[in-house]
C-alpha cells in the first residue's frame, strides 16, 4: 500500500491492504467497523449488509458477533449467483460506472498529461467540492 493512494481522499478514509492483495478476516473486521462507525446502526434503525459467501465474511466470528450486537443484519448471496443477484452491480454500479467514466473524460480534457492512480483521491475531493458548491 502507497501513502500516495491516499493523497486528497476525504476526511476518515481509511486504507488497509495484505501483502498477498487478497482480503483477509482481519481485514474484514477492521472494514466492518469502519462500515459501523458511518452508518450507525441501531435497534431502531438497523442496517442490512449484503455480501457475497467469501470466508472473510461467513467465517468471522468477529463480525458475525458485532453484527448481531449492533444491529447489523448481514444477508449473504447464493454461491456462483452473485453476479445475477447483487442488486447494486445493477441498480447502482452500473450506472454509477457510465457517469464515472464521463466525469473521468472531463477531467482528462481539463488536466492534460499522465494520470496514475494517485490522482484519484485527489480527483474525487475536488469533484466532492464541486458538487458541494453547486447545491
Amino acid at each position: 500500500m502507497k501513502q500516495e493512494l491516499m493523497n486528497g481522499t476525504l476526511p476518515g478514509s481509511v486504507q488497509v491492504c495484505h501483502p498477498s492483495g487478497w482480503i483477509q478476516s482481519e481485514i474484514f473486521s477492521q472494514w466492518f467497523l469502519h462500515f459501523m462507525k458511518h452508518t450507525k446502526p441501531t435497534k431502531e434503525d438497523p442496517v442490512i449488509l449484503v455480501l457475497d459467501r467469501h470466508y472473510s465474511h461467513t467465517r468471522n466470528l468477529e463480525v458475525v458477533t458485532l453484527a448481531q450486537e449492533y444491529h447489523v443484519d448481514i444477508v449473504c448471496l447464493h454461491p456462483y449467483s452473485s453476479h445475477k443477484m447483487q442488486p447494486l452491480v445493477k441498480a447502482f454500479m452500473g450506472p454509477l460506472k457510465t457517469f464515472y467514466c464521463q466525469e473521468i473524460g472531463k477531467w482528462l480534457h481539463s488536466h492534460p498529461g499522465r494520470v496514475t492512480v494517485y490522482q484519484i483521491g485527489e480527483y474525487s475531493e475536488l469533484h466532492t467540492s464541486e458538487l458541494q458548491q453547486a447545491k
